[in-house]
């Protein structure tokens, strides 16, 4: 695929034409609801549900299409963009993954065309599978490609488009991020993209083109969606002035990782706006024109939305420092009381913050309100997209099972221990094993079954034992390893069932890591605590240096 650096954007570029000015005479807005309503999705990057172990995680396009679903009535104008990396969770996708990645990319993006999304600035990881896919991709979600600072023969990527929303007519403007150099040759051309392409500079350049190509269009509100650095696309809305909403996304994303939300800003009068990653919560920002008047205010207090998301990071970060301080520590009665002192200031200080947000600052005309609002699985399921969802990992179970089967494990090293199972290890540690059928471990393998998701390459690792392990499981090769075993905590154990129970042949004390492989965020909270949990999984049957572990976890 050849991709070159835009040096100019005309309407040409993909611009519905329309004729007029900024300003046009429209009757004034009713009260209850805004005269347009934007829904705005940051770095989707192929999350197609949350992946975890936690209740009512963050996540889920079933479930923002249920939220979309439940607000239609409280703005009936409304607009959904998607701005960074939308298909794929990677920059480039492993060979043995690329049906299966491929297939979600196909789910996202019907599934996409289903809640109506208009227009996507598309990041690095979009090209991963090549043109071709890409193209067909575009099609099935029905939105227009937007990167003003791209070309390419094969992609149907334009610079700029305009949409009729209600009475208002929306200017957008997107800027993408090129496959880089590294990515899959059916991305790139050789060499990858120009350098030039990357450049802040080109990027503001094809801005300022795609701002003016608006304006010509008779563009009211005008919106941009720029894929770049954080720091890039506030350095962009400051040079380049004029529009009313920003949104960013990352240029490109890697691994399952979720972000912390990002506060709102204003740049000079731009709102400047961006969504965390993997669907987690959608930007919505509702814009109301009184009259012809599109110059919106702030009414929301954007400067108090900065503090108060500010101060409850703060907050939260005092409360785990503070219980971790008290459980591995001795502290005196005067050092608690400081500390909690001091939770108590930041506290106090929030709380002033929502009070003050409460009221909404006091506009003489038009004007903007923001809010960031979860996804979150109690939003519930909409029912097409659920049912889409569940097509897509029984296409991947069928496939899977079958172009896997040859995929067997490595044998372990001569002279080292391999994978025997749970069934070797009751003879000796009864107890133990009634114990684990009483816990979440003993079941894991059944929550993906009953799903169609065992042969799953984003789930199964985490279900089964010695995964991708010499001398133990893979995909479709689990035998009696199914579930988190003891060995996942101790350590292939042939030789110490050999040896009658050798117990320097297992782990005695599984690390922290060992924990952590699987627990951890986004597939459980981000203030998870080991102690707590190793509760849950200790109990009759083990060691007593094992049961004082509950108190002190394995470092």
């Amino acid at each position: 695929m050849r991709l070159r650096f835009a040096a100019a954007l005309g309407l040409s570029a993909g611009l519905i034409a329309w004729s007029g000015c900024r300003k046009a005479e429209v009757p004034p807005r009713a009260p209850s609801a805004p005269s347009v309503r934007l829904y705005l999705i940051s770095t989707l990057a192929g999350a197609l549900e949350p992946c975890g172990c936690r209740k009512d995680m963050l996540g889920g396009i079933d479930h923002a299409a249920a939220l979309l679903d439940t607000r239609a009535s409280e703005a009936p104008q409304r607009l959904l963009l998607a701005v960074g990396p939308v298909l794929f969770q990677d920059p480039e996708l492993e060979p043995e993954r690329r049906e299966q990645d491929v297939w979600k990319a196909e789910a996202l993006a019907a599934s996409l065309a289903d809640v109506g999304l208009a227009a996507w600035a598309p990041g690095s990881n979009d090209f991963a599978a090549g043109a071709p896919v890409l193209r067909q991709l575009a099609v099935q979600s029905g939105a227009k490609l937007l990167a003003a600072n791209l070309r390419s023969d094969e992609v149907p990527i334009v610079g700029t488009a305009l949409f009729d929303v209600g009475r208002y007519r929306v200017g957008v403007v997107g800027i993408g991020a090129a496959a880089s150099p590294s990515g899959s040759a059916e991305a790139v051309s050789p060499g990858g993209a120009p350098a030039e392409a990357a450049s802040p500079e080109a990027a503001a350049r094809a801005l300022e083109e795609g701002a003016r190509a608006l304006d010509a269009a008779g563009a009211q509100i005008r919106v941009a969606l720029i894929a770049a650095p954080r720091g890039v696309g506030l350095r962009l809305a400051e040079k380049v002035a004029g529009f009313d909403v920003i949104a960013l996304g990352k240029p490109t994303e890697s691994g399952d990782a979720n972000d912390a939300p990002f506060p709102p800003t204003l740049v000079g009068e731009t709102l400047v706006v961006q969504a965390p990653n993997h669907l987690q919560a959608l930007s919505y920002v509702d814009l109301f024109v009184e009259g012809d008047d599109f110059s919106f205010q702030d009414g929301v207090g954007i400067a108090n939305i900065e503090q108060r998301e500010s101060l409850t990071a703060r907050v939260k970060e005092l409360e785990q420092r503070l219980a971790r301080w008290q459980k591995e520590q001795s502290p005196t009665p005067e050092q608690v009381s400081a500390r909690q002192a001091e939770l108590e200031q930041l506290k106090a200080r929030l709380l002033e913050i929502e009070r003050q947000s409460a009221k909404a600052p006091k506009t003489d005309g038009s004007s903007f309100l923001y809010q960031l609002v979860e996804v979150r699985e109690s939003l519930g399921s909409e029912a097409r997209v659920a049912q889409r969802m569940s097509e897509y990992y029984r296409r991947v179970n069928e496939h899977n099972r079958e172009a896997l089967q040859d995929r067997k494990p490595l044998p372990a090293p001569p002279g080292s221990s391999h994978y025997v199972g749970q069934a070797a290890c009751v003879s000796c540690h009864a107890e133990a094993d009634t114990f684990w059928h009483t816990t979440s471990h003993a079941k894991a393998y059944a929550t993906l079954s009953r799903d169609f998701k065992e042969f799953n390459l984003d789930c199964v690792g985490c279900h089964v034992t010695g995964y991708d392990r010499p001398g133990g499981s893979t995909v479709t090769h689990v035998g009696g390893l199914k579930d988190v075993q003891c060995e996942a905590c101790h350590g292939p154990g042939s030789r110490h069932a050999e040896s009658s129970g050798d117990t320097a042949l297992i782990t005695l004390r599984p690390s922290e890591s060992v924990c952590r492989s699987c627990h951890n965020p986004p597939h459980v909270t981000d203030d998870w605590d080991l102690s707590a949990s190793w509760q849950k999984i200790l109990g009759p049957g083990h060691a007593e240096a094992a049961r004082k572990s509950v108190a002190a976890p394995p470092e």
